[in-house]
């Protein structure tokens, strides 16, 4: 497929095929995990491609790379979409986060997250007195974020205007992993984080144990799928970080990592219906579990600091 093959999911989004190099590095010398979408999906979701992973800097991401020629996410409503999402906890959440960096800036300041939602986290840190704002490109979520005074520029992170500005943190909470060229964004954050100041990511871990299990488990079933990333499908997770990858991509903007955490997340497989699926679930329970113990857990949490150039 070359640049400007048009491909159409089964809910009618259409898809650019582009042959583009890693998004990190850049090197073109990649190892094929499996097919992904269409064909290679459980419910045949999407459109199918390849999953691969660089053999530069094991960032994992997809080839051909399929770009929404619309915004995807305009398919479901805000409570679609963040129907495994609570609302109380993640404003709990907002909080601890603000917590944190006030431990270690001293007190609350300025605050931008970058694909806010439904803006939760960001009410959370409005309640320990950050003056938060957010950017968020989809109609509905910024609706519900707006009912709740949460400030809010409408625009692709990509060509929002409140990156030319200057914050003590800027947050990328479950949003990296969307990005089609997240050094672009990570070098406009650097330039709007003061010196000194923190960025906060939070990403899946593609080098999970959890995935590395299931990639197996897919071969032993003559599956040629990989689980990794779900990039025409929701949640359109489209690159994929280890906590190696995500660290080379922080230094090389110039952000080095103050505390990066690999935790165990919950198990999201279907609620089980029959004998196999219930084996699935306690498999893949047990799976998650081995793994936060070997530092292979689902997730990773980040905090990074501007080095302060003065």
């Amino acid at each position: 497929m070359n640049k400007g093959t048009l491909l159409k999911s089964p809910d009618g989004t259409e898809w650019s095929s582009e042959d583009r190099s890693c998004p990190i590095c850049g090197s073109r010398s990649a190892k094929k995990l499996g097919a992904r979408g269409g064909r290679a999906h459980h419910e045949a979701r999407g459109v199918e491609t390849n999953v691969v992973r660089c053999n530069e800097c094991s960032l994992i991401y997809t080839h051909p790379t399929l770009v929404p020629v619309t915004n995807p996410y305009d398919k479901e409503s805000a409570e679609e979409y963040f129907q495994l999402h609570d609302e109380e906890q993640k404003i709990r959440h907002g909080e601890i986060l603000a917590a944190f960096a006030e431990s270690v800036l001293g007190g609350p300041g300025r605050m931008l997250e970058l694909g806010c939602g439904r803006g939760e986290l960001l009410r959370g840190a409005a309640n320990r007195g950050w003056s938060a704002r957010g950017v968020e490109m989809t109609d509905d979520f910024i609706r519900v974020a707006r009912s709740h005074g949460v400030e809010i520029e409408q625009s692709p992170i990509e060509k929002c205007k409140s990156l030319d500005e200057t914050y003590d943190v800027v947050m990328l909470a479950a949003i990296l992993e969307h990005l089609y060229d997240p050094m672009e964004t990570l070098n406009r954050i650097k330039n709007a984080v003061r010196p000194g100041g923190l960025l906060f990511i939070d990403v899946p871990n593609e080098a999970s144990l959890s995935m590395r299990i299931g990639n197996l488990y897919m071969r032993a079933r003559g599956r040629d799928w990989a689980i990794n990333l779900s990039p025409t499908f929701p949640p359109f997770h489209v690159v994929g970080f280890s906590p190696a990858s995500l660290r080379r991509a922080l230094a090389e903007v110039g952000f080095e990592v103050y505390r990066l955490e690999v935790p165990k997340w919950r198990n999201d497989l279907p609620p089980s219906t029959t004998v196999g699926q219930k084996i699935e679930r306690m498999g893949m329970t047990a799976i998650q579990s081995l793994g936060q113990l070997l530092g292979m857990g689902d997730g990773i949490t980040c905090w990074a600091r501007r080095k302060d150039e003065g």
